[in-house]
C-alpha cells in the first residue's frame, strides 16, 4: 500500500525546480550517485522505430537512501543531510546540499520513479516513489518490499517515462557526451574510482586530457588570506569553453563564460573553500558580482591566457624548425634580450596560425612565403595594432582567428612589451630631438612659442607626468573654466561661466591639464597649467610674474572648483635668470616650487630638468630592456618625421 507525501509547497514553486536542460538534468543524477558513493553509474536508454525516446534510465550502485530517510528527503522541498554533512561515508565531498536536484530530472520526462534498495537485517529491502508532473505538489511512496534471501543488490535507480524528446536528445546524443566529461573530470582527477556508461559506452576521462596546467593565487578575505587554485584542462576534443567555480576537490557549482577567446580546447576550473562557502550560503548564483569571485575570474582569465601563449608556443616550435631549414626564418640570430625573446615568441604563435588557417599560404612559393612572414615580422616591430592590420588587411586571415590573436595580444605580457619597447625607444629619442631643439643655439633662435613648440608638447603631455589627461591649449582662462568643468561632468558649464564677471579671465596660457584620481574618496582633481616660453627666452621675475598672476585669478574665483580640488601652475624655459634663482631653491619645497597657497601651487622648472627627469624613468625601462636608442641628432631627425608642420622652414 503507497503513501501520499505532500511537500507543502505550491506546485508552481516545484514547477521551477523542474527546469533544466538535458545536460544538466543528468548531471544532477549522476552528482547524487556520486554523493552515494558509487562506483558504477549507468545511464540506459531506449528508442522507438521513430526515433523517439521510449525510456531514460539511471541507475547506480551507491549506499541508496533509506525509506524512512527517504520520506524526510521527498517530504519537504530542500530537504537534505548534505547541508549537515560535508563528505559522503567514503569520504567524497558532496556536490549537493539544498535536495532540490531530484526535481530537476523532470525536465526528462513527466513520469519519475525512484528505486531504492538496500541491505536490511541480511537481506535487500526495496521501495519506490513516484513523481508525476501533474500533481507535482504530492509524491507517492510504496511500502517497503523485502526481496529473498540472496536475491537483490544495494544502489538506486531513476526510471523517466513520457520523455521530453528535446531535452533528452540534448542530454544523450554522441555530440554532446563531451560535456560530461568537462564537468566530471575535475572530480574524476580527485576520486578515481568511478566509471560512467552511456548504454555501455564508458565516458574516458584520462584519455580526453591533454594536458593541465594549476596555478595557486591568494585573496585577504576578513584579515586572513585565502587560497584559490586555478586549474586549466585542455582537452583532446571541442568543447564549449567554460569557467567553472568549484569546491576545493573541482566540483563545479556554477559555471560562466571561460572569458577569452581560444583557439584551443580549454576549461578553466576556479577551486576554492571560498566558492564552496557561497555555495553553502546559496550566494553562488550571483557570483559574478562577488567582488572576491571578480578577482578570481578576472585572475583566471589571465593565467588562461598565458596558458595559450605557452601552449601555442609549444605547438609552433616544430613549424618554426621547419621554417629555419627552408631559410624562411626572418630571424637570423639568437635573441639578445627580453624584448626581442618576446617578439620571436609572438612571430613563432602567429606565423603557426597563419599556416594552419591560410590554404594560400602553404600554395605560395618561397618568396611568396618570406614576404608574408617578413610583414609579420615588420608589423611586430612597431606595435600589435600594425600586426593587426597587416593580418586583416594583407593577409587576409579569417576574422575569427584574426580576433582569437587579437585578444590573445591584447592581453598578454609578450604585446604589451613589444608596445611598450616601441613607446621607450621613441620617448627616449623625443626627449633627445627636444633637448636639441631647445639647447643648440643655432636650432633654438628660430623655434617659437605658440607655432612651434606648443604645438609638439600638447602631443607629448607625458613629459610632465604620464597620469595628467590632456584638457585645453591656447584658450582664456574663462574658456579653461568652460573646459574644466565640462570635464568633471557640470552639464551647465556654460551658463555657470557666462553668469560671473570675465573682465580678469582673459589671459591664454598656453596647455591645461587635469587628472580625477580616488584616494578613498571619489571625485579629487589634480589640475596643470602650463606657461611655455620659447627657448630663447629664460625666466626671471617678469615671467615669473605672469604665471603667479594666473594662479592668483583662479584662486580668488570661487567659480573654479577647491573643494577636492588641487591647481598646479608651471612656467617652463630654457635656463632661470640669477635673479630668480632663490626663489626656486626655498627650504623644505622640492627644487622650483616658487609659491603655495591652499590648493594653489606655483612652479618654474628648466627644460633641463624636466627633460632630465623624464629621460631617468624611461632611461631605467631602456637600460633594463637592453634597447638601442638614437643620439640627440636621430631624436631631431624623429621630430622632423614626426612634427615637419611644427618645425621652423629652415631646420
Amino acid at each position: 500500500m503507497s503513501t501520499i507525501l505532500d511537500l507543502g509547497v505550491e506546485h508552481d514553486h516545484i514547477d521551477a525546480q523542474t527546469r533544466a536542460n538535458g545536460i544538466t538534468a543528468i548531471s544532477e543524477l549522476i552528482w547524487n550517485a556520486l554523493d552515494a558513493d558509487a562506483s558504477i553509474i549507468n545511464i540506459e536508454y531506449d528508442k522507438d522505430p521513430l526515433g523517439n525516446y521510449k525510456y531514460i534510465k539511471i541507475s547506480d550502485n551507491g549506499h541508496s537512501l533509506p525509506l524512512e530517510k527517504a520520506k524526510l528527503v521527498f517530504g519537504k522541498l530542500g530537504g537534505s543531510d548534505k547541508k549537515i554533512n560535508r563528505e559522503s561515508p567514503k569520504g567524497r565531498v558532496y556536490h549537493g546540499k539544498e535536495g532540490k536536484g531530484r526535481f530537476k530530472c523532470m525536465s526528462l520526462g513527466d513520469l519519475v520513479t525512484f528505486n531504492s534498495t538496500y541491505p536490511v537485517n541480511g537481506q535487500f529491502a526495496t521501495y519506490s516513489i513516484v513523481l508525476d508532473r501533474n500533481n507535482l505538489s504530492h509524491a507517492e511512496v510504496s511500502d517497503l518490499r523485502m526481496l529473498p534471501k540472496g536475491k537483490g543488490d544495494k544502489g538506486f535507480e531513476v526510471n523517466i517515462n513520457n520523455v521530453n524528446q528535446k531535452n533528452a536528445d540534448y542530454g544523450i546524443k554522441l555530440e554532446n557526451r563531451n560535456s560530461f566529461e568537462e564537468i566530471f573530470a575535475p572530480y574524476w582527477m580527485n576520486y578515481q574510482d568511478f566509471q560512467i556508461f552511456f548504454n555501455g559506452n564508458e565516458l574516458k576521462f584520462e584519455s580526453l586530457i591533454k594536458n593541465t596546467f594549476e596555478k595557486e593565487v591568494i585573496y585577504e578575505i576578513s584579515g586572513s588570506k585565502t587560497s584559490f587554485l586555478i586549474r586549466i584542462i585542455e582537452w583532446t576534443f571541442n568543447n564549449d569553453k567554460k569557467t567553472f567555480l568549484c569546491n576545493t576537490k573541482g566540483i563545479p557549482f556554477n559555471s560562466l563564460n571561460l572569458g577569452i577567446r581560444s583557439s584551443l580546447p580549454i576549461s578553466i576550473f576556479i577551486q576554492s573553500s571560498y566558492i564552496e562557502q557561497l555555495h553553502s550560503e546559496n550566494r553562488l548564483d550571483i557570483g559574478e558580482l562577488d567582488s572576491i569571485i571578480n578577482f578570481a575570474y578576472e585572475d583566471a582569465k589571465k593565467i588562461g591566457r598565458e596558458y595559450l601563449r605557452d601552449r601555442l608556443h609549444q605547438y609552433s616550435l616544430e613549424f618554426i624548425e621547419s621554417l629555419k631549414r627552408e631559410n624562411l626564418y626572418p630571424y637570423k640570430v639568437a635573441p639578445q634580450n627580453i624584448v626581442e625573446e618576446s617578439t620571436r615568441k609572438v612571430f613563432d604563435i602567429v606565423a603557426l596560425q597563419v599556416h594552419e588557417y591560410l590554404p594560400s599560404f602553404e600554395d605560395q612559393d618561397h618568396r611568396g612565403k618570406k614576404l608574408t612572414l617578413s610583414l609579420i615580422k615588420e608589423a611586430l616591430e612597431k606595435d600589435s595594432n600594425s600586426l593587426r592590420r597587416i593580418l586583416s588587411e594583407i593577409i587576409d586571415l579569417p576574422k575569427e582567428k584574426r580576433d582569437d590573436l587579437a585578444d590573445l595580444l591584447e592581453c598578454t605580457s609578450l604585446s604589451n612589451i613589444i608596445d611598450a619597447m616601441t613607446e621607450i625607444s621613441d620617448r627616449i629619442t623625443f626627449l633627445n630631438g627636444l633637448e636639441n631643439l631647445i639647447y643648440d643655439p643655432e636650432i633654438s633662435k628660430n623655434v617659437k612659442e605658440r607655432k612651434h613648440l606648443h604645438k609638439i608638447i600638447i602631443d607629448n603631455t607625458w613629459i610632465f607626468g604620464d597620469e595628467y589627461t590632456y584638457g585645453a591649449d591656447d584658450i582664456s582662462l574663462k574658456n579653461v573654466l568652460k573646459e574644466y568643468l565640462k570635464h568633471i561632468g557640470r552639464e551647465d558649464f556654460k551658463e555657470f561661466v557666462n553668469e560671473g564677471d570675465n573682465s580678469d579671465l582673459s589671459f591664454i596660457p598656453d596647455v591645461c591639464l587635469w587628472k580625477q584620481y580616488n584616494n578613498g574618496t571619489p571625485g579629487h582633481f589634480n589640475n596643470l597649467v602650463i606657461e611655455l616660453k620659447k627657448p630663447t627666452v629664460n625666466a626671471g621675475i617678469s615671467e615669473y610674474s605672469q604665471i603667479q598672476l594666473y594662479a592668483n585669478l583662479v584662486s580668488k574665483d570661487q567659480r573654479f572648483p577647491k573643494d577636492k580640488t588641487n591647481w598646479r601652475f608651471l612656467l617652463v624655459t630654457r635656463d632661470i635668470k640669477p635673479e630668480l634663482e632663490p626663489q626656486l631653491n626655498q627650504e623644505n619645497r622640492e627644487y622650483g616650487h616658487v609659491n603655495a597657497t591652499k590648493n594653489v601651487d606655483v612652479f618654474v622648472l628648466p627644460w633641463g630638468r624636466i627633460i632630465n627627469n623624464a629621460r631617468t624613468k624611461y632611461q631605467y625601462l631602456k637600460d633594463k630592456l637592453n634597447l638601442k636608442v638614437q643620439n640627440n641628432e636621430d631624436g631631431l631627425n624623429f621630430l622632423k618625421t614626426k612634427y615637419k608642420e611644427y618645425l621652423p622652414d629652415n631646420l
